[in-house]
Parts: C-alpha cells; structure tokens; sequence
C-alpha cells in the first residue's frame, strides 16, 4: 500500500488494475497521505481518474471492469502524486465547475467555489428586475462570478475588476471560452482613492479578500500553499479592510437605489453590517448559504 500501483506489482492477471480496483487502491492510498481535513480522497481519486481516461466522473462506474494501459497508470500516478503532496485537485485538471460552466483556473485565481453560488444566484435575481442593468464585479479573479452574472442576464453589461494582470488573463479566457459578449475586465485597485467615481452601476458585487491574520491556522494545508494570497488576506487584524471600502466609497459607484452583494467570512456578518449602517446602507440583510452559514451580505445604496 506504500507505493503507487504499476504492472511490477504481485498481481496474479495485469487486467486486475482496473478502474474499479485501482479506485479503491487509490482512494485508500491518497487518505493515508493527506494531512488535510477537508480532503476527499475517494471523490478527488474518481475525479483525476476520469480526467486521465477522459471520461465523466460517472462513466467510470459504468466501466468499473476496465483494464487500465500502461500509459494511462503512468500518467495517473502523476496525478496522484501531486495530490499527495497537497495541490489542490482544480489546479491538477486546471478547471473547475461553477453555477453553469466550467472555468479554466490557474494559481494566479481563486479556485472557485460551491459557496460562491449564492452570490451568482442572488445578484442575477436582482438583475433581472431592471430592464438593462449595469453591473460592477470587483476582484473578479478566474471571473466566475461576473461570466455567470453575464450569462445568467444576456441583456446587462458587466464590468468586472482586479489588480492582477495574470487573474485577468485567465478570466478573459473563460469570457471567450463560455462564450460572453456583454462583460468588459478592467485592471484596477479597488483600493485607490476616486474609482469607485468613474461610473454608475445598477449592482456592485464582490467576494473580496476577508481571511483575517489570525484565521490562518483554521485554512486548509493546499489553500495555504496553492492560492493566491493576495485573493486571500486582508491587511487588517479583522479581515474588515475591503468591507470598509465598500461602505464607504461604493456608494458613489451605485445609482438611486442600487445594490450592494458582498460574500462575508464565518463570523464577519454582524461587523460588515455595523459598517454598512455606520455608512447608513439601507435594507441591510445577511443570507445564509445551504450550510446555514452566513454567506453573503446585501444593502441598498442609502
């Protein structure tokens, strides 16, 4: 069990490493490897499976009795290997499913994820109320957030924001890849004076960095040392500095009665509206995800 599988091993007929064995092996093997908590060994060993046999996940379980080539043992084992030693399984098969797409990820984003979802669904919900929306993504990453929104509302112009040329380069890819006509990316820090000041939107949305300094020991081993920290952290003790800006500078990039959709970290709900209301945001409300956790903050420009 201490070494990877391949044809030199002790079985009595080499068709034995087929999918529904080496499955097994593998899920085992990849478990007694992980230092990580939130692994999913039997998940994440079907997943880089599938990707080398080029098959969907659930085709293996259709083909449990297939043998497997040399070469498609070879080039498993590396896959296998790199999960072993902690890269996440998105930046291994470079994408990752999303709301209604897959999206190319690289480490220069955010792997995204499921939790995200909420925020698609609740900024599109608002969207598709006004006739011809003008909506604004900030730190848009692998841009996943504002090509769903794009696609969820064909008749809105998206805008969509980060300071890394690198993230950018990945999200314009998934933009001509989905296939996405009405979303613009744009280099800029959110953090410097005035550009909440050069245009008016319907919508602002983000999911911006909210990891406080002190939560670091409560992030997963491969976030840690795979993602892209500065997608991360905020500067500050609290994980508060991107939430101070936005209540108190996006106002000015919101028409009468726009929206604001901010993703929030566990336990950051009660500070982030506290800012909003210091900033007098009106109909503040906190949305739970399906783990009932609070997930996303939302207010009305005051």
């Amino acid at each position: 069990m201490g070494t990877i599988p391949d044809e030199k091993q002790p079985v009595a007929n080499p068709d034995e490493w087929n999918v529904q064995r080496i499955l097994q092996w593998s899920a085992t093997w990849l478990k007694e490897k992980s230092t990580d908590r939130y692994s999913h060994p039997k998940l994440e060993a079907e997943l880089l499976l599938a990707h080398v046999l080029e098959l969907d996940r659930m085709s293996l379980y259709l083909q449990l009795d297939r043998p497997l080539l040399k070469s498609e043992r070879d080039s498993y084992k590396i896959l296998l290997r790199r999960r072993a030693e902690g890269e996440p399984v998105a930046y291994i098969l470079g994408y990752r499913d999303f709301y209604r797409h897959r999206f190319v990820v690289s480490p220069a984003v955010l792997i995204p994820r499921p939790d995200t979802e909420l925020l698609v669904e609740l900024a599109s919900k608002a969207a598709s109320a006004l006739e011809a929306p003008h909506i604004l993504e900030v730190g848009t990453g692998s841009g996943c957030v504002a090509i769903s929104l794009a696609s969820e509302v064909p008749r809105a112009t998206v805008v969509a924001w980060d300071i890394c040329n690198a993230a950018l380069a990945v999200a314009s890819r998934n933009m001509q890849d989905i296939g996405v006509k009405n979303l613009t990316l744009i280099h800029r820090d959110a953090l410097e004076l005035g550009v909440f000041e050069q245009d008016l939107f319907d919508i602002v949305v983000s999911n911006p960095p909210y990891v406080a300094k002190h939560e670091v020991e409560l992030m997963s081993r491969e976030t840690l040392n795979y993602e892209p920290k500065l997608a991360l952290f905020s500067s500050d003790d609290e994980g508060l500095e991107f939430y101070q800006v936005f209540a108190t500078r996006s106002q000015k990039a919101l028409r009468e009665g726009g929206k604001l959709f901010l993703e929030i970290g566990l336990n950051q709900a009660a500070k982030v509206a506290q800012l909003l209301k210091d900033s007098n945001w009106r109909k503040i409300e906190i949305v739970k995800d399906l783990a009932g956790h609070d997930r996303v903050i939302c207010a009305e420009r005051p």
